[in-house]
């Protein structure tokens, strides 16, 4: 129980199937003019391989210490701990080398926790990230850097001075708030489970610009099924508008998660 089976949306569905010991074995994906299965499959220890229709040999390799040392897009690297330290692009056999293959590395703390990522290409660095953790071991932070223009009019690029930078807020083991520069995305879980209920994001830049609107009011703007506005009692008004400040407080109660569940 708990696999991801549909994900649902207005533009297309993907269906994912599993085996009896619980691993992927294809994605079903269905829209206007598409309609497409990708297979999956591992090894007796749950490796990914590639797809056995093109590439029959792989499902005799043998991994020393189950560490994939290469596949049909990346070579990789471990340290004694067996962590990922290095993945660069494979060249294939018979292409020439442009040396313009992308290397990606990554660092750990004692405690077995990424806190740095760095991405090169060309002999420079594209992009590095470092990440924050709180004391119970949660990312509570993620600033990027990334290879930029120096100017609009320039060729010429450089990290960026500034971080992007993501926070994330925790409830136990449930992540509740992401945060970018250009959105807050929240999630309520039905109570004592990792289920969403609710998500909702905030775009940071129309906050700045437009008047604050309520969650019921832009609830009631959204409308119903066929696009008119709705106006909802004043019952249901003071419960979304409870809710709402529960979600800013990031202490959302059991009566809310309650009548979440009830909504479906």
């Amino acid at each position: 129980g708990g696999r991801l089976v549909r994900i649902s949306g207005p533009q297309q569905t993907r269906e994912y199937r599993y085996s009896e010991a619980g691993r992927l074995t294809g994605v079903h994906t269905t829209a206007a003019n598409l309609d497409i299965t990708l297979p999956y499959a591992t090894d007796p220890a749950g490796n990914r391989l590639p797809d056995p229709e093109f590439y029959p040999e792989s499902s005799s390799m043998v991994w020393a210490d189950n560490r994939i040392t290469e596949d049909m897009q990346y070579r990789y690297r471990y340290d004694r701990y067996g962590r990922l330290t290095e993945k660069t692009d494979r060249i294939p056999e018979g292409v020439i080398r442009m040396h313009d293959e992308r290397t990606h590395r990554y660092d750990y703390d004692n405690q077995h926790r990424l806190v740095r990522y760095v991405r090169t290409q060309y002999g420079e660095t594209q992009a590095e990230g470092r990440y924050i953790y709180d004391p119970t071991g949660r990312r509570v932070g993620k600033r990027v850097w990334k290879r930029e223009p120096v100017h609009w009019s320039e060729t010429r690029t450089e990290l960026s001075a500034r971080p992007y930078e993501t926070w994330y807020g925790w409830e136990g083991d449930r992540l509740t708030t992401v945060q970018t520069q250009q959105r807050r995305v929240q999630t309520v879980y039905a109570p004592g489970s990792f289920t969403p209920l609710l998500r909702v994001e905030t775009e940071n830049t129309e906050l700045a610009k437009t008047r604050h609107r309520s969650l019921a009011e832009k609830l009631e703007q959204e409308g119903s099924g066929d696009g008119e506005a709705v106006q909802f009692p004043a019952a249901l008004r003071a419960m979304l508008d409870r809710l709402e400040d529960e979600l800013r407080r990031d202490a959302v109660s059991e009566e809310s998660r309650a009548w979440l569940t009830q909504c479906g």
